[in-house]
């Protein structure tokens, strides 16, 4: 048998103005749970997201990867003409001048910095497709860091990653580290190439 109407259901193609007091709320309040819904306004919840930024440019756009002591570092660029000679060769130049290891006021740490080409070229020349630059970590010493695991490093950014992040890599500072500059070198590299080629500008 079907229910009794109430006096807050609105028959069919009656005006908006034989609504019960209250109006339209009141309509929705008496409704079965199964078809009630709410009409007022929800405040949107803020999405706020830390992490740290490691994508830079806009047209030449470089994005920098790994950690002090893991697998490697290098970076990704994007924004690269096609046709522009490009070998390791052209980037180890600079990656040797940042080298650690070659003055006593730097980390012992011995490293070769050899950078591999992954992406992003063919037969010595780039196609414009992203450029993969990955240069293996080789003289990793975790173990030499296990003190710091109690206590931040003095003049280092550990203290400030892990408050800003809530997360810090122990060994050597992570993305921290002042290794993650070898993504930036070997990009400046290519974008010298590319100021001499297209514009005719070089550094003396």
């Amino acid at each position: 048998m079907a229910a009794a109407p109430t006096s807050h259901q609105l028959a069919a193609g009656a005006p908006w103005s034989s609504l019960p007091r209250g109006g339209f709320r009141a309509l929705t309040d008496s409704a079965p749970a199964s078809v009630r819904f709410s009409v007022g306004r929800r405040r949107a919840a803020r999405l706020e997201v830390k992490a740290a930024g490691n994508i830079f440019g806009d047209y030449f756009q470089v994005a920098t990867y790994g950690e002090s002591h893991g697998g490697g570092v290098g970076c990704v660029i994007s924004g690269c003409p096609p046709r522009i000679p490009l070998t390791e060769e052209d980037m180890q130049g600079d990656l040797d001048r940042r080298r650690p290891g070659q003055s006593r006021i730097t980390t012992p740490r011995k490293e070769t910095d050899t950078c591999k080409i992954l992406s992003g070229t063919y037969e010595g020349m780039t196609t414009g497709t992203p450029i993969h630059v990955l240069v293996p970590n080789t003289d990793q010493r975790g173990g030499d860091y296990t003190e710091m695991a109690k206590a931040y490093r003095p003049s280092h950014a550990d203290l400030t990653y892990d408050l800003k992040y809530g997360v810090r890599s122990v060994q050597g500072g992570g993305r921290s580290s002042a290794r993650e500059t070898i993504g930036r070198v070997a990009a400046g590299a290519v974008a010298k190439k590319i100021l001499k080629l297209k514009c005719g500008v070089e550094r003396f």
